[in-house]
């Protein structure tokens, strides 16, 4: 599990934090060097951030005033609730979702790319996940491995949200 620093607090975290649905998952997480983050975790000098393909609002200014002040910045809801795992049924983000398709390639699921994008932003620690099953943690640990979002796919994502995957 690939470190990062975070923020100027001079700790480092693994770049993946998981929100362990079971006591199986949480025990191959511990394994795997994740961040466990629970009721009783905290991550002091960080802040917040609900971050990822989706729902960006004011995301990026939040994330430049954390890096600012020396914070850690940890990125939530990652997945969006789900609905970037394809386990999701309808919702309000149904044709946003259809739109992120193509960042799918062989090897990289929508679920990786979204783990994938959101660490590709320097100022971020870590990106945290909230996993049910054994085999949904491994997908997302395998994100690192995947194929990598190429300069294209970032513009796509970028002109999505520029026009409000409109």
């Amino acid at each position: 599990m690939e470190l990062r620093p975070l923020g100027r607090t001079g700790r480092k975290v693994g770049a993946i934090g998981v929100c362990p649905g079971s006591d199986a998952v949480a025990s191959r997480a511990r394994e795997r060097g994740c961040t466990l983050v629970g009721p009783d975790v905290s991550l002091d000098g960080a802040g917040l951030v609900r971050y990822n393909l989706l729902d960006q609002k004011d995301a990026n200014l939040e994330i430049g005033r954390l890096a600012r002040e020396g914070k850690g910045v940890v990125a939530t809801h990652v997945l969006a609730g789900g609905v970037l795992t394809g386990t999701i049924g309808p919702s309000p983000f149904g044709e946003r979702v259809v739109q992120l398709q193509c960042l799918v390639r062989p090897g990289r699921t929508l679920a990786q790319a979204a783990v994938q994008f959101v660490l590709a932003n320097e100022s971020v620690s870590a990106a945290f996940v909230r996993c049910s099953t054994v085999a949904h943690l491994d997908e997302i640990l395998a994100a690192p491995d995947a194929p990598p979002l190429t300069g294209q796919d970032l513009e796509q994502i970028f002109e999505l949200w520029a026009n409000r995957f409109g």
